[in-house]
């Protein structure tokens, strides 16, 4: 399994050894305030175990936002957090699509077309860096906003799947709707269903063994607040499992 740790560019002095003793690859957070810190990204790169993939920057941000200075933010840091996605070695980039919450299915539905083209500038700068761009599903209330923006860009633009972002700020919690995207991407954790609590899977009420297992093959991130030792004695549970089940089918297929 591609499994990796997310973790802020800020704590990255405490997050490789452990990385390292685990075995695991890297998913960065891009914190804004540290994108200009040069020696800080030579020096990351350089130490970096394993997979590396980044999360760019998304507080504030929009594409869209009716303030022409936070669309022009919003694009700069983009482009600037591919730029040092590439630096780091990274082999994909997610991003959140800046909808605000609250957002009925009809206005984020209208907001589709004019976001996949406003992301023309940012899908353009993604293929010639080598970097995979992911959007990821945060405040959207439904999954069908999402697919025409991924359509427009289908083969340059991939989907990366939160089930605690669907089921705490989404008004469809069940991730099968959202699965139907497609997702090659996914960030893990676990919530008590209402807050966005970064739980070790297995703690709360996602229902992971329900779904993921299909899934195992695709990048895997965890974004756990805790030890991530229990989240990944699930993971490897589970595939313990749908191992035994594939096993189980052949012996009967004798």
């Amino acid at each position: 399994m591609d499994v990796r740790l997310a973790f802020l560019l800020s704590r990255a002095e405490e997050a490789l050894p452990r990385l390292q003793a685990l075995g695991l690859g890297a998913e960065v957070y891009l914190d804004p305030a540290l994108l200009e810190e040069d020696a800080l990204f030579q020096s990351l790169r350089r130490r970096l175990p394993g997979r590396v993939s980044v999360h760019l920057p998304f507080w504030n941000l929009d594409l869209l936002s009716p303030d022409p200075e936070v669309r022009g933010l919003t694009l700069r840091r983009l482009l600037f957090g591919l730029d040092r996605a590439a630096e780091l070695g990274a082999d994909r980039a997610v991003f959140h699509s800046g909808i605000p919450h609250g957002r009925t299915p009809e206005e984020a539905l209208e907001r589709a077309l004019p976001l996949a083209e406003a992301l023309g500038l940012v899908v353009r700068r993604a293929r010639t860096l080598g970097v995979r761009l992911l959007l990821e599903n945060s405040h959207e209330p439904c999954p069908e906003v999402l697919r025409p923006v991924l359509e427009a860009h289908a083969g340059e633009l991939g989907f990366c799947f939160d089930a605690a972002h669907a089921r705490v700020f989404s008004r469809t919690p069940d991730p099968g709707p959202w699965l139907a995207l497609g997702p090659e991407h996914l960030h893990l954790n676990d919530t008590d269903g209402v807050y966005d609590r970064h739980w070790n899977l297995g703690r709360g009420v996602l229902g992971h063994r329900e779904w993921l297992l299909p899934f195992l093959g695709r990048t895997l991130v965890l974004e756990v607040r805790e030890d991530p030792e229990a989240s990944l004695a699930f993971l490897q549970a589970l595939a313990g499992e749908g191992r035994t089940a594939f096993d189980r089918l052949l012996m009967e297929g004798r």
